[in-house]
């Protein structure tokens, strides 16, 4: 069974600005349609959005049965404002605000909460992570309310001491994870947060022409290490390939992820059935 476990229905594998172009006035549904269509003709039985602020992922949950999907979406990333996820979400200044918006996002059917504790994969600089960091406290807090709420929580973090942060505030699922050390996957083993890679996002750009393919390989191979790790130690891995990123293709990214894991000889079976079984409606 082919599990989606991190993808972005509203997005179309080219480009981020062209795709949500196409929903800014009112949502294409029927592109919404045409990339479930897709999902399903590669086999995707289970696909875990990481929301949008359009609508797409809400729209696509009612839909996505009549193709035989199970569904999931946080509706939107929820952000620190200044923080990345404005592009995908809502932005807070105050714990209130925050609050508030998992309150709505909980009236509006979510079926967990995502947040980001740090920026974007730098994919021009290897070691590096874009834009500012949540500290430990405000994440405790964020991770916290959402579990009061009976929501399970993705975490979008990049950064060896970003995601020790996440983990240590009770994370459900780290997303991205790239510069993942040993004392990351001890703790991720410890708490039993699901580690979901995204490889598919650098691995698909190589020999693309938009980066340094030394610098890019430099990243995989960092992510590479850390991956070979995770059936020492236990840490449970799941299949997400960021679906409609720039060059991860809906339902061909799914398949390029699975192939680049199953290469590294990592499992990712029961990561898939955790994020299954956690990450619902509460």
């Amino acid at each position: 069974m082919i599990y989606e476990c991190h993808g972005h229905i509203i997005l179309d594998g080219i480009a981020y600005t062209g795709a949500i172009a196409r929903h800014q006035s009112s949502l294409d549904e029927a592109f919404i349609h045409n990339n479930l269509k897709i999902c399903a003709e590669h086999g995707v039985v289970f696909y875990r959005d990481g929301g949008d602020k359009h609508g797409a992922s809400g729209f696509a949950r009612k839909i996505a049965g009549a193709y035989g999907i199970d569904y999931r979406t946080p509706m939107y990333i929820i952000h620190k404002r200044g923080h990345y996820g404005g592009m995908f979400g809502r932005a807070f200044d105050s714990i209130p605000e925050y609050r508030n918006l998992v309150g709505e996002a909980k009236r509006l059917g979510a079926d967990f909460i995502k947040t980001t504790a740090s920026g974007l994969l730098d994919f021009a600089h290897c070691g590096n992570v874009a834009g500012p960091a949540l500290t430990l406290e405000e994440l405790r807090e964020i991770v916290s309310i959402a579990h009061g709420e009976g929501f399970a929580v993705m975490v979008h973090a990049n950064g060896t001491d970003n995601i020790k942060r996440a983990v240590e505030s009770g994370a459900d699922s780290i997303e991205h994870g790239f510069y993942m050390d040993m004392a990351a996957l001890s703790m991720m083993a410890d708490t039993g947060a699901v580690w979901v890679p995204t490889c598919a996002t650098v691995y698909n750009l190589i020999g693309s022409g938009r980066y340094d393919d030394n610098v890019l390989r430099g990243i995989l191979d960092d992510h590479k290490a850390a991956l070979v790790e995770t059936s020492v130690l236990g840490v449970l891995v799941a299949c997400g390939s960021d679906a409609g990123a720039s060059m991860v293709p809906q339902g061909k990214g799914t398949i390029d992820e699975i192939l680049i894991i199953e290469s590294f000889g990592v499992d990712f079976e029961k990561g898939n059935r955790k994020i299954e079984r956690i990450f619902k409606r509460v």
